[in-house]
């Protein structure tokens, strides 16, 4: 029989290197198990682990997990189970590894498990081996368990677990362990069956796709054209979206620590993204750090290197948009767009960011004040350029974001930001149409006026341009009609939905439902999760109102023809 000191050694071996045999039913006891009590007719727990990753990531990480009950398995954030019933044959049931060192950091770490178990009780058993200069060691550290169902974002490593218990792992090894075998191949940590992504972006049925980024993501939800003319786009596909943004944000989210240091604040970002479990991930870097004293492109494009890789270890498929141009400013506000220059560089080092780990990149600089001049010339026929689209040159408006969202999903999506036309031949009495379907064509009072229902293909705030040709020697005269198509009652949707979200995920009082106060007022972060049936019912509403509905308009056809 083999010591218990050549079992570990050939646990560690096995879940390190890739034995390629399985480790037998005997060396499950070396994992450490944990038992779960029944209550009311059931066994449930929820437990976090606090691992010391050292000073530095290892160069090898597994980690097995086995249960009689259905688990569900967190590491730094990212779910690598979900309610799993550990499936086997002849009575035996098989663990799950997986190699975690892409996820882990130095410092602090969190492995979280939870367990929805039979009315007798449950037991699940887990072992960590990290593997520094070629040797194998498991790693230790101290268990939790919840005294009551905790709120979301428990599985997250700065949640404030203060108020938790002890957790001790069992006494004995239970007999349950001898009908569990270990495979030796470990499973990658990144989510399966995720698509990658290139442009033009296509968004697929299902897909969950997150906003990330500082200012003018966080903006874009205070009159939300920018998610309203991206849905606007799917028809009948079911896509959701998130904004993440935070204002004055950097890649390194020196925004986001609250009270808290930037690191912190951005381990938040990274575990809430993966939180999401996000399709894909818009990311929009770059202006802050063009405008940071001592900050340089180089330092910047290696940052952001970082968060994607981080991202993409949890299997986050990303596409990179560049910061846009600013704009001139009105005396006496001093002109932002003296800043272009620098931006320019730090928009490359995005671009490079993104070409390095072959990810789509949007740029969203290039040429961005003459687009949006063009656009805002057809949205605002009376503006003058650049009039109405930014309050100071820097943070756009409403306009200015109706503008930009076309200007991005041209870019992004390879929708062109030109209207729909109309061809109206008076004499022959016929309409055709591009870029809109149109029925019910009627030509009213002696030809003077033109009366169709339309249906463009995409909702936006984009007319329908209507060329109006009267005779064979007349020049066409062009109008441009602003029918809406069902656009305004998308966007106070997503307004809504947004607004909720965004309470959701920034409470006003977050110190005392997540933070250093909560134990002030009990458990009223509880009522967190209730956001989310409503968020759903306004997802179901946005995918209905999403697709552009009949509309009638009527045209005259009296006016002046063009010289």
């Amino acid at each position: 029989m083999r010591s218990a000191t050549s079992l570990s050694i050939f646990l560690m071996t096995a879940l390190c290197f890739g034995v390629r045999q399985p480790v037998m039913a005997q060396d499950a006891g070396q994992l450490q198990w944990f038992s779960v009590a029944a209550a009311d007719g059931k066994s449930a727990a929820w437990s976090r682990w606090a691992v010391d990753g050292g000073s530095s990531v290892p160069e090898a990480a597994r980690l097995a997990l086995v249960g009689n009950a259905r688990c569900s398995l967190y590491v730094n954030g990212q779910r690598l189970l979900k309610y799993e019933q550990f499936a086997g044959a002849d009575s035996s049931t098989m663990a799950r590894v997986f190699d975690v060192q892409p996820l882990l950091r130095p410092g602090r770490n969190m492995v979280a498990v939870e367990v929805q178990g039979a009315e007798s009780g449950a037991v699940f058993g887990a072992r960590l081996v990290l593997v520094r200069g070629g040797a194998a060691q498991v790693v230790g550290g101290p268990w939790k368990q919840a005294p009551a169902p905790p709120p979301v974002g428990w599985e997250q490593t700065d949640f404030n677990d203060r108020d938790w218990k002890e957790f001790k792992s069992a006494e004995q090894t239970p007999a349950f362990a001898a009908m569990v075998q270990i495979p030796a191949k470990a499973e990658s940590a990144a989510r399966k069956g995720v698509l990658r992504r290139t442009l033009p972006f296509e968004f697929q049925d299902g897909d969950h796709v997150v906003f990330v980024g500082a200012t003018f993501v966080e903006r874009a939800q205070l009159s939300e054209h920018l998610e309203s003319i991206l849905a606007g786009t799917l028809g009948n596909r079911r896509v959701t979206f998130r904004n993440l943004g935070w204002s004055a944000d950097t890649v390194q989210a020196e925004s986001r620590g609250i009270f808290d240091a930037p690191a912190v604040g951005y381990l938040r970002m990274v575990e809430h993204i993966r939180a999401e479990e996000p399709t894909a991930a818009i990311l929009c870097y770059g202006q802050n750090e063009a405008l940071t004293a001592g900050m340089t492109p180089d330092q910047f494009s290696r940052q952001f290197g970082q968060f994607v890789d981080e991202l993409q270890a949890s299997g986050i498929p990303c596409v990179i948009v560049s910061p846009h141009e600013l704009f001139p400013a009105k005396a006496p506000i001093p002109s932002p767009a003296r800043f272009n220059s620098k931006i320019r560089l730090y928009a490359d080092a995005a671009g490079s960011t993104a070409q390095s780990r072959q990810l789509p990149f949007v740029d969203l600089f290039s040429d961005f004040t003459t687009s949006m001049q063009s656009l805002n010339s057809v949205l605002h026929p009376k503006a003058a350029g650049l009039d109405g689209l930014a309050e100071n040159g820097m943070h756009l408006t409403a306009d200015g974001y109706a503008c930009a969202a076309l200007v991005l999903r041209q870019r992004l999506l390879g929708v062109a930001a030109t209207p729909a036309k109309l061809r109206i031949d008076v004499a022959a009495g016929k309409v055709e149409a591009t870029g809109t379907e149109i029925e019910d064509v009627r030509f009213l009072d002696g030809g003077k006026q033109v009366s169709l229902k339309i249906r463009p293909q995409t909702l936006s705030p984009l007319p329908v341009a209507a060329e109006i040709v009267r005779a064979a020697s007349d020049k066409p005269t062009t109008v441009n009609i602003f029918a809406d198509c069902g656009y305004a009652a998308l966007r106070q949707l997503i307004l809504k939905k947004n607004e909720l979200y965004f309470h959701r995920w920034r409470p006003q009082n977050v110190t005392y439902l997540f933070g250093f106060r909560k134990h002030e007022q009990g458990n009223n972060a509880a009522d967190i999760a209730r956001f989310d049936p409503f968020i759903r019912e306004l997802e179901q509403q946005i995918q209905k109102a999403q697709q552009p509905q009949w509309t009638e308009v009527t045209i005259s056809l009296t006016a002046a023809p063009a010289k």
